[in-house]
């Protein structure tokens, strides 16, 4: 079994596979996503594709907020992981 190239991607992906996005779209984000892994280029364009959904793709507006939110824990958590790097964490 292969590994993940990027596996902090992979809650993204996640993300991309239960959106409501048209199959074209879903794929061709997790083609990027693979690809490229977490990056603010692929990040940025999973963000755009999201807010250009109509409000009819979605249930209702519940489940609109449901996504953003879930995209926006998302995106925070990956910038956390990779902002920590930055800092030494031996004492």
């Amino acid at each position: 079994m292969s590994a993940n190239k990027y596996p902090e991607a992979h809650k993204l992906i996640l993300f991309v596979e239960k959106a409501p996005f048209s199959a074209e779209e879903k794929s061709r984000l997790i083609q990027m996503l693979q690809t490229d892994g977490m990056i603010d280029e692929s990040t940025s364009a999973v963000h755009k594709a999201l807010t250009a959904l109509p409000k009819e793709a979605f249930k209702d507006d519940w489940q609109q907020a449901k996504f953003k939110m879930d995209l926006g824990t998302i995106l925070k958590q990956w910038q956390l992981v990779d902002g920590s790097k930055n800092f030494k964490h031996s004492r």
